[in-house]
């Protein structure tokens, strides 16, 4: 059985380099409602699936959401969620806000509990399950038509994010393992939307000894090759036992 007035919604956010993304999905709607009719409860809430616009719009996308199983803990399921959807496991996931509004949903009464999670497209194998016809990575100011409020859903995860990046390291999470400053800069300018001073953002960063050297360099690449830095949570939360206060800006 699932809580027909409780729901899920993931916002999964990528970093391409350039620009943070958003993936969003399409529901497959004959394979959706079978899925939803095979439930010992269908007769209860399949009035929640009845002109649900992704399983009636085919221009209409999707965060990744579900109601919850009554037998399920909600960070458990949010994870599941996103292991069934995308097949991604051991990823970075933060519930964010709760969304209330008596309208958000026509016909039904769902408080949904928010939660985004961070992760490096080329280093996640994404599987699409069957219940979806499509995934896509969307640039935040290109969002194709979506389902309900998930606009302002992504919009929340979003001030969330760039508010928890000022204070705790969550944007190595968008980052390879190995990486350059100039990538960490340019993921932290993109996050925030405004340009840094390199002197000072390196001076900064270089303070609070958080960035390994790794001894090499980039390849394959036409300008000057960068030394590649990584990040070790262990010594982050090590320093962080020590008094270290992560500020970004």
């Amino acid at each position: 059985m699932i809580l027909k007035s409780v729901s899920i919604d993931c916002v999964i956010f990528g970093f391409d380099g350039n620009s943070l993304k958003v993936l969003l999905s399409q529901n497959n709607p004959e394979e959706t409602l079978k899925q939803v009719s095979e439930q010992n409860d269908y007769e209860e809430i399949k009035e929640l699936y009845t002109d649900h616009p992704s399983l009636t719009d085919p221009k209409c996308w999707n965060v990744f959401g579900a109601h919850i199983p009554v037998d399920k803990d909600i960070d458990e399921f949010a994870r599941d969620l996103l292991q069934m959807a995308t097949g991604m496991d051991n990823v970075f996931l933060n519930q964010f806000y709760c969304f209330g509004k008596v309208d958000r949903v026509p016909n039904n009464r769902v408080l949904t509990i928010g939660y985004y999670s961070l992760i490096n497209p080329a280093h996640h194998l994404i599987k699409k399950s069957i219940a979806l016809n499509d995934l896509k990575w969307f640039k935040l100011d290109q969002l194709p038509k979506l389902s309900f409020d998930h606009g302002a859903i992504i919009q929340k995860a979003l001030e969330h994010l760039r508010n928890e990046v000022r204070y705790k390291p969550i944007g190595f999470h968008l980052l390879p393992d190995k990486f350059t400053l100039t990538e960490f800069q340019t993921l932290y300018e993109t996050i925030l939307d405004k340009k840094m001073d390199t002197r000072n953002f390196r001076k900064k960063i270089a303070k609070m000894d958080l960035l390994i050297d790794t001894e090499e360099k980039q390849e394959n690449v036409s300008h000057r090759a960068a030394k590649l830095y990584r990040f070790d949570e262990q010594i982050y939360n090590h320093l962080k036992a020590e008094g270290l206060k992560f500020r970004i800006e």
